[in-house]
């Protein structure tokens, strides 16, 4: 009988991600006024010492808030994890963005892990189906690729919700209905944008 200890996929073995979107490109991230602007950001209208200049303004930064939400929602639904280390336009620049009206280029997380051996990758069956390919028709043969395909999906999301949005004309938050498109490109490009890479791993047994 064997002794010892042995891997387990249940085992608690974290691993830590940290992810970049670059948004840099206006065609694939719109800064005009319309459903898919707005980029992606954690930051909400009232975290700024001064508010959206204008109403259009206030809803792109909701929208940037839907997409961030629609990510979480996506990397959540891999397993539990936590996300950290949020940084806006540069590594160095912390998480902050110029005012409440920039629309950020670029946006840095670590997304952490504590069973990712449980996330499942192509072909791995899901029921009675086996999981296909990135939207890129190319194989998820590492949780890296498996999490920057979800980040994608949820970047493309097309979301409604009612957000709180800073209303010029009333000076002050409003609950308003907002709606993100996918951001001027298609999945492909989407996945373009964002990188991946497996920064920690460690073994804790539980």
């Amino acid at each position: 009988m064997p002794s010892g200890f042995q891997n387990d996929t249940n085992q608690l073995q974290a691993e830590m991600y940290r992810v970049t979107i670059t948004m840099s490109n206006t065609t694939y991230y719109p800064t005009a006024d319309s459903a898919d602007n707005g980029g992606v950001t954690p930051n909400s209208w009232d975290a700024f010492a001064s508010p959206p200049s204008s109403l259009a303004k206030g809803q792109a930064r909701a929208r940037g808030n839907m997409r961030f939400r629609n990510i979480v929602n996506r990397l959540t639904g891999l397993g539990d994890c936590q996300i950290r280390d949020i940084t806006m336009d540069s590594a160095a620049s912390g998480n902050t963005e110029a005012t409440a009206d920039t629309q950020s280029t670029r946006i840095d997380f670590t997304v952490a892990y504590d069973r990712p051996a449980m996330i499942a990758l192509t072909g791995t069956l899901q029921g009675a189906t086996a999981l296909g390919n990135d939207v890129n028709s190319a194989a998820m043969d590492t949780t890296a690729k498996r999490i920057a395909n979800e980040i994608a999906l949820g970047i493309q999301a097309t979301t409604t919700a009612n957000m709180r949005v800073y209303n010029t004309s009333v000076s002050g938050g409003q609950q308003l209905p907002i709606s993100v498109t996918a951001t001027g490109m298609t999945a492909i490009q989407t996945l373009s944008t964002v990188a991946v890479t497996l920064i920690d791993e460690s073994t804790l047994f539980n």
